[in-house]
């Protein structure tokens, strides 16, 4: 047997050594490389897909919640302008606003604070 420049005694013997690869096989190799390059290629396209549809819904939660504030603060400052004395006392005194006695005064039943309460109870349940 002839050795093939870079190969030792302990290696396995090369078929077509020094031989250029054959056509199907070259072929095979450049379409196998074309096919990784467009998987790769369309997962990065499917990812920045996913990218952009997680900031648009983002964004439209961030519009949400501002919206929302905007609300909640006109909301409140329209409940102070409503609860003002100066304007519970007009209507009182206008008759737009009914005031009513409790028919009988309201009695706490508690004996103890809340949380000994709280405590006393999971101290049952246990």
């Amino acid at each position: 047997t002839s050795w093939v420049e870079g190969q030792t005694p302990f290696s396995k013997p090369v078929r077509n050594a020094g031989q250029p690869p054959t056509v199907p096989k070259m072929f095979f190799r450049f379409a196998g490389a074309v096919v990784m390059v467009v998987l790769v290629s369309l997962i990065g396209i499917a990812i920045e897909k996913r990218n952009l549809e997680y900031r648009r819904s983002l964004t439209r939660q961030d519009f949400q919640l501002e919206v929302l504030i905007e609300q909640h603060a006109t909301l409140r400052l329209r409940s102070q302008q409503m609860g003002t004395p100066v304007r519970l006392i007009d209507s009182l005194e206008n008759g737009d606003l009914e005031l009513r006695q409790p028919q009988s005064p309201v009695v706490s039943q508690r004996t103890r604070m809340p949380l000994l309460s709280w405590q006393r109870a999971m101290s049952k349940n246990q």
